[in-house]
């Protein structure tokens, strides 16, 4: 018996002595050094070599790649790819070096599938016009390490040659990065260890004007004529902006009714208006959402034909689940209520009587939505509160503001293929201009309302209403009645105020409930506590339902290097 519990112990501790070994043979790579040798020509051009010792572990690698950013040179041309000291044709085969020249140069070394061993890459290239010119100085700003890379570095070295007719002005600085620096004559070199992914180094040589190029680079004169015509591109999308801008808010102000001036702070409903039409009419183009179904529900609670019942069948790892029960039908029901309780209760199955309210998100969507939506936008007509002639309106507002939306989207991609070269970035800036009308424009269309001047006059009594209530929630007005909570709860239900009316009521020691929500809990206070998660979940239930109807800036260099 002890025996082979021994023996046991031997083998499971054999096993987990094993683990590391085997998670060590994961695909890994590091650099052992990446070494820099920067050569400055007088031309202001750079001779760069790149040495990278890359040491390989567990699955095989079959290539190695450089990114070599173009921006701020004249160019860069590749000389020489090798690996351990062996020079790489051009080609796509394993042994071959692959170049595609692009915004960032590519380099890519396909070799023969390598692993558990240290092998040696260089890449030599030239860079194009790096040294720029300011009024008093010739100026280099390099980048020598990649600013993308996910392997660690163990040491770097770097090191710079400028040529004797080069005039150092004052001591290299270090703008990003750490390192320490060393200047021998006219080299310097810069070294660091234990280099972090991503972490990269960027240094400053000046030297007197005129000791290393007689002009800038052309990077550096197009860069400047570009930023002359800066003020043209600017003036051309504010005057865009501003013309589409007045625009918009013309037609808003000629097509929009004047609001009812003086309404009073109104503490009851202004009439008997069903909750879910009082709410849709002060919604963005009078179009039913859930929290419009949300009281209607409420409502029909009120009237005893649904009722709301804590679930007793909670699992563990569910949050509180409640029911929504038909307890009666009735013949005396508005279209948009029948509506809402097929929405509930039909099924492919047949016609049930309860429903989770869990399972309600899963339900209002798509046409199903119609069920209640459509008999809704139907009884708004019908009762004559939707003006044609406006409603057309907007719609051609909203419909004519994707004209912006598109116009941008093409100046976004068009742009810079055609004009950014010439003329720099700036003149994307009416592209960007055209994005906001797009925005200023549907917002417009949004706004204008389909009422009629009556039942706008109507929609702005039940806005101070709604502003009643919605200050009570945030202790801006006193509770006017003992029954507010249940008698309002419908209409705070269709504004979208029923979770904020819930908390309210419940931080102010509320325990009187409606006599439909039946709760698992004999206690007030817990009782109110599942009202207010139920309020939480039913508001966030139908949220389809609405729906249906870098640190080398300035610099040359950096770029991306990696393995796989």
């Amino acid at each position: 018996m002890w025996r082979k519990l021994i023996i046991s112990a031997i083998l499971f501790s054999a096993l987990l002595t094993g683990v590391p070994g085997a998670l060590a043979q994961e695909k890994s790579y590091s650099a052992d050094r990446f070494d820099v040798d920067v050569v400055v020509q007088n031309d202001g051009s750079l001779l760069v070599t790149e040495t990278v010792v890359f040491h390989f572990v567990g699955d095989p690698f079959t290539f190695v790649f450089r990114e070599i950013p173009t921006e701020q040179t004249d160019g860069v041309e590749i000389l020489t790819a090798s690996v351990d000291g062996r020079t790489y044709p051009h080609g796509t085969n394993a042994g071959q070096v692959e170049i595609e020249p692009r915004n960032n140069i590519r380099v890519t070394w396909h070799m023969e599938p390598t692993a558990n061993t240290t092998r040696t890459f260089v890449l030599e290239y030239r860079m194009l016009g790096v040294v720029r010119q300011t009024e008093s100085a010739d100026v280099l700003r390099y980048q020598p390490l990649p600013d993308e890379f996910e392997y660690t570095i163990d040491n770097s070295t770097v090191t710079v040659h400028y040529p004797d007719s080069a005039n150092l002005q004052e001591t290299p600085s270090i703008t990003a990065g750490s390192a320490q620096m060393e200047q021998r004559g006219n080299a310097v070199t810069f070294t660091r260890q234990n280099i972090s992914p991503n972490e990269t180094l960027v240094f400053g040589l000046i030297f007197a004007k005129g000791s290393l190029i007689s002009a800038p680079p052309a990077w550096q004169t197009r860069q400047a004529e570009q930023n002359a015509l800066a003020p043209i591109w600017v003036g051309i999308s504010l005057v865009i902006l501003v013309a589409g801008s007045l625009g918009a808010f013309w037609v808003w102000r000629t097509h929009q009714p004047e609001k009812m001036k003086g309404t009073a702070v109104l503490y009851e409903p202004p009439n008997n208006l069903p909750p879910a039409i009082a709410g849709v009419l002060n919604s963005h183009g009078a179009k039913p959402a859930w929290p419009n179904a949300l009281a209607t529900l409420f409502d029909l609670a009120d009237r005893g034909i649904l009722s709301i019942e804590e679930a007793e069948d909670k699992k563990w790892y569910q949050s509180r689940d409640f029911t929504i029960v038909q307890q009666k039908t009735s013949g005396n029901l508005r279209p948009h209520e029948q509506g809402l309780l097929d929405l509930l209760f039909d099924t492919k199955k047949g016609r049930q009587t309860a429903v989770k309210l869990s399972k309600l998100s899963g339900m209002v969507n798509g046409k199903q939505w119609k069920k209640f939506s459509e008999p809704l936008e139907a009884e708004i007509k019908a009762a004559g509160y939707i003006d044609k002639a406006r409603q057309t309106r907007r719609q051609w507002v909203i419909g004519s503001s994707f004209i912006f939306l598109i116009l941008g989207i093409l100046g976004m991609i068009l742009l810079p293929a055609v004009f950014i070269n010439q003329f720099g970035p700036w003149s994307a800036l009416m592209a960007f201009s055209l994005l906001i009308l797009f925005g200023i424009w549907i917002a417009t269309g949004n706004a204008l309302t389909i009422l009629t001047d009556d039942a706008k006059t109507m929609a702005d009594e039940w806005q101070s209403f709604y502003n009643y209530m919605k200050d009570v929630t945030r202790k801006k007005a006193a509770v006017g009645g003992t029954n507010i909570f249940n008698q309002f709860l419908p209409y705070a239900a269709s504004y979208g105020l029923l979770h904020q009316w819930a908390k309210f009521f419940q931080k102010e020691g509320w325990t009187d409930l409606p006599p439909y929500f039946h709760a698992l809990s004999r206690s007030g206070e817990e009782n109110m506590a599942a009202f207010v998660a139920m309020a939480g979940a039913s508001s966030s239930s139908g949220g389809s339902a609405a729906g249906a109807g870098g640190a080398g800036a300035g610099a040359a260099g950096g770029g991306a290097s990696g393995a796989g």
